[in-house]
């Protein structure tokens, strides 16, 4: 079982990871901020999260429950506890009624983007085509490489992703598995 400094450490590289990158110059944290901001509607200043990251030398860190339930939901789950429940594996349901957040491609308009990312640090942008199909326009440590195209139909926060129709290097068509073991984040980029 994870202790309480640990499952912090654990919310903040999810945060990374969704921002695709370790958060270490003061942009950083301006980024983060203003991303906060576009997702959630709540706000978390720079100076806030640069205590909490550790970058403000000589600070001492006071972790406020409110900004730890805003950065949970940044990474899509309702709250601090609800990430913290998680990230324990008490939650580990074989089967159900899914409750996460999830996106269907119909309502998409064509040319929006997505960004998914999954564990350990894999990080894929894509741009919807129409008709539920996607193009891979940014690629980074994994086996899909830009260009690749596939279908899917719905996106669900923390649950495996399973892409149909995968072109990949003109081979033919297979299906690839995102997030196997620990699900993916995606966002809405534009």
């Amino acid at each position: 079982m994870l202790d309480g400094q640990k499952k912090q450490e654990l919310l903040k590289k999810e945060v990374e990871r969704m921002m695709g990158r370790q958060l270490k110059e003061a942009r950083d944290f301006e980024e983060l901020s203003d991303l906060i901001i576009s997702h959630t509607h709540e706000r978390l200043s720079p100076t806030t999260l640069k205590r909490l990251w550790g970058y403000l030398k000589n600070e001492e860190v006071e972790t406020r429950p409110h900004t730890m339930d805003v950065l949970a939901r940044l990474v899509g789950f309702h709250d601090y506890e609800d990430f913290c429940a998680r990230a324990d594996g008490l939650d580990e349901v074989q089967s159900g009624i899914l409750s996460e957040s999830g996106i269907t491609t119909e309502g998409m308009r064509r040319g929006q983007r997505l960004v998914i990312t999954w564990r350990p640090d894999r990080r894929i942008v894509v741009r919807h085509l129409g008709d539920s199909r996607f193009e891979i326009v940014e690629a980074e440590n994994t086996k899909l490489n830009v260009g690749d195209t596939f279908r899917c139909h719905l996106m669900i926060q923390h649950e495996p992703l399973y892409l149909d129709d995968v072109v990949h290097l003109g081979q033919p068509a297979m299906t690839y598995v995102a997030g196997r073991r620990d699900g993916v984040s995606v966002m809405i980029c534009d």
